[in-house]
């Protein structure tokens, strides 16, 4: 009977320690594995159905979409390198797959992500030059140009991602709050210069270029939409003026012309004559300009 008591205590403390080790218990685990696969699944679709329109819809060839696609491409490696090792490892609670992997599981998690946030920031500086000087950079934008960003997005990525896998090395174990040592653990290198350096270059640096950039977007964008509205009632203004003289009774020249000066004073005459067919090509103009507008 003693034995019996001693083995159910033993038997429930290794099933707390198991708890507390992984974090889940088998009901826990199975939704949150349910949700992380759909997760993946969804992200690795989208990209592909990204990456498949650009290819085969000829309208979206064009250099300006080659970003995207590089943006696509980096979330896809996220979702078929990193993110199942990463839903193991946290419903586990211990990494299984050995040191070497856990270096290139890292090193592809550091590369991808960091390709991503750069792929955006790009993404916002092409939309900024797009918006500001369409004309200019409209002729710059060419297919090796954007090809060339693409390949420094992925380089700088690659300087971020390396020195952990070539010089720095990652960390394999830690201490525990209980002072035992963990040999279990993958985590990208935490020595403090590496971590300020990959942080500032693949976080913060980025977000400050987007937020500067997009707000001056913004404002670009408020500017243009200005300007059209102003353009558009100064161009509707004479096109009103316009539809009245043609329902006042006649072109402009009749009117001018009824009113028939004395024969004594002919040079009065030319010159009206002459502002009634100017008056009657700026008619004829907007007339046209109104009908462009309208169709």
């Amino acid at each position: 009977m003693a034995a019996n008591i001693s083995q159910v205590f033993t038997n429930e403390s290794a099933n707390e320690t198991h708890v507390d080790k992984s974090g889940y218990n088998q009901a826990e685990s199975i939704i949150i594995t349910i949700i992380l696969v759909a997760i993946i699944i969804g992200t690795i679709v989208g990209n592909i159905l990204v990456c498949v329109a650009v290819c085969l819809v000829r309208k979206l060839r064009r250099p300006c979409n080659y970003l995207l696609v590089s943006l696509a491409i980096s979330d896809l490696c996220v979702a078929i390198l990193v993110m199942p090792m990463a839903m193991f490892y946290e419903i586990k609670g211990r990494w299984i797959f050995g040191e070497i992997v856990c270096n290139l599981w890292v090193s592809f998690d550091v590369l991808s992500c960091t390709a991503s946030i750069l792929n955006l920031c790009m993404i916002s500086v092409d939309r900024y030059y797009a918006i500001t000087k369409p004309l200019e950079y409209g002729v710059k934008r060419t297919p090796k140009r954007m090809i060339i960003w693409v390949i420094l997005v992925w380089c700088f990525a690659a300087c971020i991602s390396l020195p952990p896998l070539l010089i720095i090395g990652n960390e394999h174990s830690e201490i525990e709050e209980n002072g035992e040592r963990n040999n279990e653990v993958c985590l990208v290198s935490q020595d403090f210069g590496y971590q300020l350096y990959a942080t500032m270059c693949s976080f913060y640096i980025p977000l400050t270029v987007m937020m500067v950039v997009y707000y001056k977007i913004f404002r670009a964008a408020r500017r243009i939409v200005n300007e059209e509205k102003r353009a558009q009632s100064h161009l509707e203004s004479h096109c009103y003026l316009e539809i009245s003289v043609k329902n006042g009774g006649g072109p402009p020249e009749n009117k001018i012309s009824s009113q028939s000066p004395s024969p004594a004073n002919p040079s009065r005459v030319n010159h009206r004559s002459s502002s009634a067919s100017t008056n009657t090509m700026v008619s004829v103009f907007m007339s046209d300009l109104c009908r462009l507008i309208i169709a």
